[in-house]
């Protein structure tokens, strides 16, 4: 049989081209990363989550679910002001100082051809205040690295590029075009955003090919078995993973030793939330902002009761904070980010302490994959060795790409489709 590891976004993609396979998962639930929890009442995603895809097929699954569609302005919160996102073509609140450096520093950059790394093509992009005062404290706290180790080939349409044009006239009005890549989000009424994925797991479920609390531990290639951590072992015909490049090297019971150390060298941020629920509403209009001051540790924040209001009791509301780390420092204290957290409320005027009606901290392995700049090569050397070995890796971690939701999704379900087109041709 065909077996998929993983009932995440990219398995649930892969389960839709072939619903006759057989779903592992290890956690209690289906949804993995777009997976949410519960609180007294309170719904929080694992992170924000947000759909904006222009896919019709991956929209023929998530529009099913009866949902909003939001049309909202990112915001960036620096020193004490309220900024439109992007940033640097929305610089009106601050000082006129601050303008005066920073559309210079704009003007005055020096365009790099082939800047070497992140912070090389930062600056290029956009000057040395910019950088200093935005960019690079922002990066920082997201990436967990040092920019300059960082390469470029990720960033595509990611990151904003604005014209002198625009730089100008947004450090003179607040009445800016919104050049946010997306300019609709999708977000159910209720379920939070694992909802869009409900369908295809009552599918799984009804046809009872999905599995839960099943740990793969070992894979053993030549004889195309997999044992779990219950004991039980299954064979397969497809192997079909999400598992992180960074773990299934040293599930494999025959793997050359140089293959296992290339994989460990790949590297990722966890992440540490801090999920708030209200005893009122909190009338903030921002569904999520970026933080750029670095006496905040988180770089995200986010609203789950804007997201939906089903997501808070009624008359209550909800806030979630994004810290991200590195997993070799280990994690921050869990009492200092939400003291911390607690003060950036307070900070940026959203909420005082007496507000708070409770707190919840909790940690998720993988967050972001850390984009060196080796490691799309690195990546694609170590994939293509699962796949010359019958294991066919999808999603974000498991093929270690930048993946919105929508392509996960479509990650999984082409990889399936393909072995499915490509066994039917044989």
């Amino acid at each position: 049989m065909n077996i998929i590891l993983g009932a995440g976004i990219a398995g649930l993609g892969a389960y839709c081209a072939d619903n006759s396979s057989y779903i592992f998962e290890q956690a209690p639930k289906a949804g993995g990363l777009c997976a949410n929890f519960a609180i007294n009442g309170f719904l929080f995603d694992k992170a924000v989550h947000l759909s904006f895809t222009n896919d019709a097929f991956v929209r023929s699954y998530f529009d099913r679910v009866k949902h909003y569609s939001h049309h909202p302005i990112p915001y960036s919160w620096y020193h004490e002001q309220w900024l439109q996102h992007p940033a640097q073509n929305n610089l009106y609140p601050i000082s006129a100082e601050e303008k005066v450096a920073a559309v210079k520093g704009f003007m005055e950059r020096e365009a790099k051809n082939n800047p070497s790394n992140f912070e090389d093509w930062t600056r290029s992009q956009y000057g040395e205040w910019l950088y200093e005062n935005l960019f690079k404290p922002y990066n920082e706290k997201y990436w967990c690295t040092d920019l300059k180790k960082m390469g470029i080939d990720w960033i595509q349409n990611r990151i904003y590029r604005p014209s002198v044009d625009e730089v100008l006239y947004g450090s003179y009005t607040f009445e800016t075009p919104n050049t946010y890549y997306a300019k609709e989000m999708r977000y159910p009424h209720t379920g939070g955003y694992e909802a869009f994925l409900t369908p295809v797991i009552q599918q799984a479920e009804r046809n009872h090919h999905i599995q839960y609390n099943k740990k793969a531990v070992w894979i053993d290639i030549g004889r195309k078995e997999i044992k779990f951590a219950d004991g039980e072992t299954v064979s397969y015909e497809q192997l079909f993973s999400s598992i992180p490049l960074t773990d299934i090297f040293q599930m494999l019971t025959v793997c050359p030793e140089t293959v296992k150390e290339e994989a460990a060298k790949l590297e990722y941020t966890s992440l540490s939330l801090v999920s708030v629920g209200f005893r009122k509403n909190i009338h903030l209009d921002k569904m999520w902002f970026y933080i750029y001051d670095r006496d905040i540790m988180a770089a995200r924040a986010y609203m789950p009761s804007v997201k939906s209001p089903q997501n808070a009791p009624t008359g209550k509301s909800s806030i979630q904070f994004e810290i991200y780390f590195h997993p070799r420092n280990g994690a921050p204290e869990r009492d200092i980010c939400i003291e911390n957290c607690i003060y950036a409320l307070e900070k940026m005027k959203i909420a005082d302490k007496e507000d708070i009606l409770f707190t919840d901290y909790r940690i998720l392995p993988y967050g972001n994959i850390i984009f060196k700049k080796d490691t799309i090569k690195t990546s694609k050397r170590l994939t293509d060795w699962l796949r010359t070995n019958g294991i066919t890796p999808m999603g974000r971690f498991g093929e270690w790409k930048y993946l919105w939701s929508d392509q996960a999704f479509l990650s999984g379900y082409h990889v399936a489709q393909k072995q499915i087109t490509n066994g039917e041709k044989k």
